[in-house]
């Protein structure tokens, strides 16, 4: 399960990056700075959020968001990246 700040990062790297999966979100970065200032953050909970022509594409698995955007991130002790993402197989893994 995420948490708060896990999941604002998150939602800050689908609605802020060359090929948005979500638009609509008005203020950000999700930071304590953002969560500091009353105004910022009154917006950023106002914002009204929807999926991108790419993010319902996502959705259904026709296309995928490391195909438009850059991934660098660490991840539970991993650094993933384009060049070394994981996926999930229900061939190789069954539920």
């Amino acid at each position: 399960m995420f948490g708060y700040w896990e999941v604002g990062s998150l939602l800050d790297g689908l609605a802020h990056c060359p090929a948005p999966a979500v638009s609509g979100l008005d203020e950000g970065p999700f930071t304590l700075e953002m969560h500091d200032d009353a105004n910022r953050f009154e917006q950023y909970k106002r914002s009204k959020l929807k999926l991108t022509e790419l993010g319902k594409a996502i959705l259904v698995q026709a296309d995928d968001f490391s195909r438009h955007n850059p991934i660098d991130r660490w991840w539970g002790g991993t650094h993933l990246t384009n060049d070394r993402l994981w996926r999930w197989n229900p061939v190789l893994i069954a539920p």
